[in-house]
């Protein structure tokens, strides 16, 4: 489109400061050498394919250490201030019937693939979407030295369908007063005690008396799946989707 091409010339100057300021040196802590050093690594594709997901295996530690529901929603809060965000989506913006105030907004979220009916679909082509979105998980996992791949792969699939079975559909999530319900952090905290609300939004800094909930049938069902499903598939779910949100900053 027209603010592409003229978006062109602009990304041409970017390019030829940030080729200037990684050539030369600077002092230590200046904007100039963070700057610097930042594109000349990024750049550096012999250096980062060399690494492989060496710069993963602090993280994939820290899965590994979980040990009860209440570590996984650590992580996962943790994970949200790096931009991982696994199966809880959080955003701030006006209140649907109060423009003049900013709240909170969750979303229903937690899948790999675009939405919901990928997962219920018996067609041919998606049925090829649905085998090739397995394979690229057992892909991440080989490529991470994980065993049993294509096992996981399964697994993986199979926990993001239930969470698809309370998703609504991109027509229902159109009716803009059915996705709008405002609830106290109190009731969320009572009503989906697996989740912590509470602890959640007091670890990101986000002071909220009250959210709103445009799904509350999905994190009914995650709260439910987080109370009956293993912590062993968990830190499986959790691995596969920190693999697949950093795998575009790792090797070729």
């Amino acid at each position: 489109g027209s603010y592409s091409f003229l978006n062109i010339p602009q990304k041409k100057l970017l390019q030829n400061i940030l080729e200037e300021v990684s050539a030369t040196e600077h002092e230590a802590g200046t904007v100039e050498q963070k700057v610097g050093d930042f594109y000349a690594s990024g750049m550096d594709t012999a250096q980062i394919n060399k690494r492989g997901y060496e710069p993963l295996k602090p993280i994939l530690e820290r899965i590994e250490a979980i040990s009860d529901v209440k570590g996984v929603m650590e992580f996962v809060t943790e994970e949200i201030e790096s931009g991982n965000n696994s199966f809880i989506a959080l955003r701030v913006s006006p209140d649907n019937k109060n423009s003049s105030v900013n709240i909170l907004h969750v979303s229903q979220s937690g899948l790999g693939l675009p939405d919901r009916d990928y997962y219920f679909k018996t067609d041919s082509a998606t049925v090829g979407i649905q085998k090739a979105y397995k394979k690229y998980i057992a892909t991440l996992f080989e490529l991470s030295d994980q065993d049993n791949g294509e096992e996981k792969a399964e697994t993986i699939y199979e926990m993001e369908k239930q969470l698809a079975e309370s998703h609504k559909t991109r027509i229902e999530r159109r009716n803009i007063k059915e996705n709008y319900n405002k609830f106290s952090v109190s009731d969320m905290a009572k009503d989906n005690p697996q989740i912590g609300w509470t602890e959640m939004l007091t670890t990101l800094q986000l002071e909220a008396d009250s959210v709103d909930v445009q799904q509350p049938a999905y994190y009914a069902k995650l709260n439910d799946m987080l109370g009956t499903t293993s912590l062993e598939d968990w830190k499986t779910y959790l691995l596969a989707h920190t693999l697949d949100n950093y795998a575009n900053f790792l090797s070729t």
